[in-house]
């Protein structure tokens, strides 16, 4: 029985010496120990064992058991947090768009390479080293189709075409090419709730040709006194009722947008065999996937009852006019139809869904394992809302994480070409720590809204430069052309007048000026970026901290050693920081990573655990050490 005790307590000691070999090795970045031990285990074992009888001599039976009830409770608790190193598990391997950095580009304002004071595809082809620079996998372009522009693209008279404005189809199959050449793929946004007022298939419809006439939405008025009454109260996103009366047809048209956007009418198999049509035509030009705009308003109730009216005083749009459940289905048909494809060569094409409803609703985009919807919802938890405290982070990302489908993942966005700029939401002071958010945080794919990573902010401007001047959204003030250097039109084009005007700051907030700074917006954007790509930050725990009421902070972690902390000042005060309070196995000592442009410290600065301070909006990626 002593016998047995003393070879347990070899293995037990044994074990605690090869754990000091690897904290040393963990922090001299020597990754072969592990192998070094699986090797050289027995032989580690066969040379304590003399040391080990010598001090169990030393000891009483007493002092033999309380030594080894504590060795064991300290082993059993680093063998629970050092599972990964002591057992290689295969990790469930990511797919290019769960590890991928999504880059929108809203094309008019990316890059004019012809002199139109607009941009086009042959300007984001020109641009192309700079996407590989920051890292970017995927471009997501906004449409790029014919459009008579009241929505600025996304009022489509021919899916399957170039807009002139744009470019042609040889633009774009070049710009595929040479994205596909470089690593990039092509994400096309994809519009089928509406068309424009102008397509062919509309003006059919007005006139009852087959088989076009129910290809949108017609409903008879109603009268009352012999007046003409919209057929319900349902109210269109921009503000008004969405009917629209034509007179050559006698019949009211349903627009969930702008006027000229008649809606689709979703209800007729026809129209779904369109979209799918449309679908194949690109995947066939060898698209890698799709962002579908607008889901949630395909389909509308048929018996066209009137909205309860809420608390609020307005009208109840889940299951009227949003939110329907043929909404997921249709989503699971398109998946289907990726699948296909996907099968043929073993490369996923990718969908995403553009829903502003609340999680609870739009999670049902994922479907299930026997229905596949949608690679994942885009996430709009940080774009409608500006100044949280860390207590509305937590709790924010704790409901998502906790309602998050089995297997899902999420997408990480803190802007869009429908939004302010972030910068001008958040403050350029937190711009950098909004990307540790947007980039570190687990289980989702960060997708980046262009000129984000440069702190570009939102540009004034007069009623008579806005496209919308009765709009209840400002989106132009973010669509701005892109800043590249310092000369004028900040580079974006050779032609004194661009589409919309050039944000004035962009004489020192460029690409050029932040290439050439020791540190910037888009350098710290970068760094970022590249510490996305390890193992940790794609397949690490998190832990999510309030830490004061506004300093929120998580940490990630893939074993006992190593872990990361992100902390964020979310205020305007100077706040003292002690993440020891909160994590009390961390190291005493933590080394900064990365620092936002305002911190008080600087990369590579050891910072104390247990104290140190955080400027208003600074943040800090940490990184433990063990000296």
């Amino acid at each position: 029985m002593v016998l047995k005790m003393v070879f347990q307590y070899i293995a037990r000691m044994s074990f605690l010496i090869f754990l000091c070999f690897i904290i040393l090795g963990v922090e001299a970045g020597n990754k072969e120990l592990i192998d070094l031990h699986r090797e050289e285990k027995s032989n580690i074992e066969l040379g304590l064992k003399s040391i080990v009888n010598n001090i169990f001599k030393e000891e009483t039976n007493l002092e033999y058991k309380v030594k080894n009830n504590r060795t064991e409770r300290k082993t059993q608790f680093i063998k629970e947090n050092l599972e990964d190193i002591f057992n290689k598990k295969n990790k469930t391997k990511l797919d290019w768009w769960q590890t991928c950095l999504i880059y929108e580009i809203y094309p008019r304002s990316f890059k004019d390479s012809t002199g139109t004071g607009m941009g086009d595809l042959r300007g984001i082809i020109e641009k192309i080293p700079y996407l590989k620079y920051l890292g970017v996998c995927a471009v997501w372009l906004t449409p790029i189709y014919p459009s008579p522009g009241v929505d600025l693209g996304y009022d489509i008279t021919d899916f399957k075409a170039i807009g002139e404005n744009i470019g042609t189809m040889e633009d774009f199959e070049e710009l595929k090419n040479k994205l596909h050449e470089n690593g990039i793929k092509i994400i096309l946004d994809i519009v089928p709730n509406h068309t424009s007022d102008k397509h062919e298939w509309f003006i059919k419809s007005v006139q009852r040709e087959e088989p076009y006439t129910d290809y949108y939405v017609w409903v008879d008025a109603k009268y009352v006194n012999g007046t003409r009454q919209v057929p319900n109260n349902w109210m269109a996103i921009f503000g008004n009722t969405m009917w629209e009366w034509n007179e050559i047809r006698q019949q009211y048209y349903l627009h969930q947008f702008l006027i000229p956007q008649p809606d689709l009418n979703f209800w007729n198999p026809l129209v779904r065999k369109e979209i799918k049509d449309i679908l194949r035509f690109w995947l066939d030009k060898g698209v890698d996937g799709f962002r579908m705009d607008a889901i949630p308003h395909i389909y509308e109730r048929q018996d066209f009852l009137d909205s309860p009216i809420l608390n609020d005083g307005t009208p109840e749009i889940i299951d009227y006019t949003q939110g329907l459940d043929e909404c997921f289905y249709e989503v699971n048909e398109w998946r289907y139809l990726l699948d296909e494809y996907t099968k043929k060569d073993g490369k996923t094409r990718f969908m995403a869904i553009e829903t502003y409803l609340k999680f609870k609703y739009s999670k049902k985009f994922y479907g299930n394992e026997t229905n596949p919807g949608a690679h994942f919802p885009l996430n709009v938890c940080f774009i409608v809302s500006s100044h949280m405290s860390a207590k509305e982070y937590v709790d924010t990302l704790t409901e998502l994480f906790s309602n998050l489908p089995t297997g899902a993942w999420l997408s990480w966005i803190i802007g869009n070409h429908d939004t302010e700029r972030a910068t001008s939401r958040f403050g350029l002071e937190l711009i950098d720590g909004l990307h540790m958010i947007q980039l570190l945080l687990p289980t989702g794919t960060p997708v980046v809204y262009m000129g984000d990573e440069l702190g570009m902010t939102n540009t004034y401007l007069r009623n008579d430069q806005r496209f919308y001047k009765s709009r209840i959204y400002d989106r132009e003030t973010g669509r701005t052309p892109f800043q590249w250097d310092s000369s004028p039109q900040a580079g974006f084009s050779n032609k004194t007048k661009t589409w919309l005007p050039v944000n004035p700051n962009y004489v020192t907030l460029n690409v050029e000026s932040e290439m050439a700074a020791r540190r910037s917006h888009l350098k710290i954007f970068k760094e970022i970026a590249n510490l996305r790509e390890l193992e940790v930050f794609r397949t690490g725990n998190v832990e999510l901290y309030e830490i004061s009421e506004y300093v929120f902070a998580f940490s990630r972690s893939n074993n006992f050693f190593k872990n990361y902390f992100i902390v964020i000042n979310l205020g305007s005060e100077l706040e003292n920081i002690n993440l020891k309070k909160f994590k009390k196995s961390l190291s005493p000592k933590m080394i900064v990573r990365i620092s936002s442009l305002y911190a008080e410290q600087s990369n590579g600065d050891i910072v104390s655990a247990k104290s140190f301070t955080l400027r208003p909006s600074a943040a800090l990626v940490l990184e433990s050490i063990f000296y």
